[in-house]
């Protein structure tokens, strides 16, 4: 079944000119894996989707699930200085309390930062076109808000640098916090 639907994701994704591919099964790796490469910035930087899908049937015995599990992972293309970690964290934690969809989340160990979402959907609702739209908002949220993770990731500049400037665009477009 996961193969049926990352087959059925990647024509959706051919259709909508979107490079993707499949990594099966293995011994080493039992999941199945599919990658899409979902964006390209100025820079020629790709920001690439890691899906993992829980489509297997339930074990003989097991109670029914309605539902399913589809993980989105888009790790953004640049590193994270250890110098910048603490005030990337803060931001992050900032950005995910009014986050679109999914959340961010800084990986020390490799220092990179992914946006993540878990996509718990009902089985009728199981198909490539509805992944490929939170696919394309997944997108908008990394790309919308990359520059300013950049920006204090790279240590050139600090939190409280650009939640000043957050505020001061929402005051001057009439937001009131």
């Amino acid at each position: 079944m996961t193969t049926d639907f990352f087959n059925q994701l990647q024509a959706a994704c051919e259709l909508a000119g979107r490079n993707s591919w499949i990594e099966p099964a293995t011994e080493d790796s039992p999941v199945p894996q599919m990658h899409v490469l979902a964006h390209v910035d100025a820079q020629g930087r790709n920001y690439l989707v890691r899906l993992l899908a829980d489509l297997e049937p339930q074990a003989e015995g097991a109670p029914a699930l309605r539902t399913r599990m589809v993980d989105m992972a888009l790790i953004l293309p640049f590193p994270v200085a250890v110098r910048a970690l603490p005030d990337t964290t803060r931001l992050l934690n900032a950005i995910n309390l009014g986050g679109l969809i999914g959340a961010f989340a800084l990986s020390e160990v490799d220092a990179v930062v992914l946006l993540h979402h878990t996509w718990h959907a009902p089985l009728a609702e199981i198909d490539a076109g509805h992944a490929l739209a939170l696919l394309d908002l997944l997108v908008y949220h990394a790309t919308d808000a990359a520059p300013m993770i950049e920006q204090v990731a790279s240590g050139a500049g600090g939190f409280d640098d650009i939640a000043t400037a957050v505020q001061t665009r929402l005051r001057e477009a009439g937001v009131t916090l």
